[in-house]
């Protein structure tokens, strides 16, 4: 079924770990930002406030944080935020930074970022305390994805 009604591009949907609900991009407010929907009610809230754009939100294991590219200064970097509110904490100062991907443990964010004009990925940790470049061989790499753990 149907799940937003909107003339903007709603896109970019996350599933929160509970199965309640999602969030997803949207450009209802004229820039992406970051809007959640309730399955049952229908109502969709904007959660993010902070930033010239959010986008590519997904949610922490434990449903508690979004983390997402936020675009503040005409700078992208990956930031998080509690999904009750606030302000987002940028967690990098990398260059162009796109599509964070959460541990399945929650401890750690990969992403792809620009290094020396060639795309690559990074790491930080949920806290943004750890920060680490993967070595790469020759390419681009875009768009990473933790595998889910295995039982």
């Amino acid at each position: 079924r149907r799940v937003t009604r909107n003339r903007a591009i709603d896109t970019e949907p996350a599933w929160l770990p509970d199965g309640s609900g999602l969030i997803f991009s949207s450009e209802r407010g004229g820039k992406p930002q970051i809007y959640s929907v309730n399955l049952n009610s229908g109502k969709v809230r904007r959660v993010t406030f902070v930033g010239e754009q959010n986008l590519g939100g997904t949610i922490s294991p434990d449903g508690k944080q979004m983390i997402m590219v936020n675009q503040t200064n005409g700078n992208y970097h990956i930031a998080k935020q509690s999904l009750d509110g606030g302000s987002p904490q940028v967690l990098t100062r990398t260059y162009l930074d796109e599509s964070p991907s959460v541990a399945p443990n929650g401890s750690m964010i990969i992403y792809s970022t620009l290094h020396e004009g060639t795309q690559v990925l990074s790491l930080v940790s949920l806290d943004g305390r750890f920060k680490a470049r993967l070595p790469a061989a020759n390419g681009q790499v875009k768009s990473p994805s933790w595998s889910p753990f295995l039982f």
